[in-house]
């Protein structure tokens, strides 16, 4: 469900669900405020299998001032990826240049011709023999980033029906009853006209960590 998690002179906070498009699909973001009559200047958008905290601006005049204190502040990802985290390091670079638009499983990254230098910064929450749990800085903002970069990383995020096996993804649904993309925009923070701000919505991954997930998931699925 959407909600409104903050809101004053200057913007809104909302709560976006997974499923729900920011405002090329129904049901949209920009549905909701049109009906509850609040402005439609957005400053974050998520891709509609994405989960989490969107910041709209209350007046267009100030959408520019807001975009540019995110992009001086932080916005974190959280993401339940595919399979056990291999390297020693668990806090890692992903680096790998990508197109700005949307690509498939096969070939993640996209033509050569049209890739871009970008980055996410990734630490490792936990790991077990089926599922990686990670936080995701976003040092730049093409499309799919951290979808992409976890498939070629051979961890694609669970659920992910573009980039991940979509066999596996209904064997996942069945298992644990959670029909989407476990991707989640948790945390927004900024600084806005000499204030400080933090927005943190924490999505939950703790069935995936539970002893008998490791005993009754088969990870590997052709």
């Amino acid at each position: 469900m959407i909600k409104i998690l903050e809101e004053n002179e200057f913007f809104l906070i909302l709560y976006k669900p997974a499923g729900t498009s920011v405002h090329n699909e129904s049901p949209s973001l920009v549905e909701y405020l049109n009906k509850h009559k609040k402005p439609l200047h957005f400053v974050n958008r998520l891709d509609r299998e994405t989960s989490g905290l969107v910041l709209v601006a209350k007046k267009p005049e100030i959408h520019d001032e807001l975009n540019d204190a995110l992009e001086e502040g932080q916005k974190l990802y959280r993401a339940l990826l595919r399979g056990p985290w291999k390297k020693p390091a668990k806090k890692v670079s992903w680096t790998a240049p990508l197109t700005d638009k949307a690509e498939g499983r096969k070939n993640p990254k996209g033509l050569a011709a049209g890739r871009i230098a970008c980055e996410s910064q990734v630490t490792v929450v936990r790991t077990n023999n089926y599922f990686t749990e990670i936080i995701v800085k976003l040092l730049t903002g093409r499309q799919h980033q951290t979808r992409k970069h976890a498939a070629i990383a051979g961890l694609p995020i669970v659920g992910d029906n573009r980039y991940n096996d979509k066999t596996y993804n209904e064997k996942i649904k069945d298992r644990f009853k959670a029909e989407r993309m476990l991707l989640h925009a948790e945390v927004l923070e900024f600084e806005y006209n000499n204030k400080k701000y933090k927005f943190e919505n924490k999505l939950n991954l703790e069935p995936y960590f539970k002893v008998e997930a490791q005993t009754e998931v088969k990870e590997k699925t052709k």
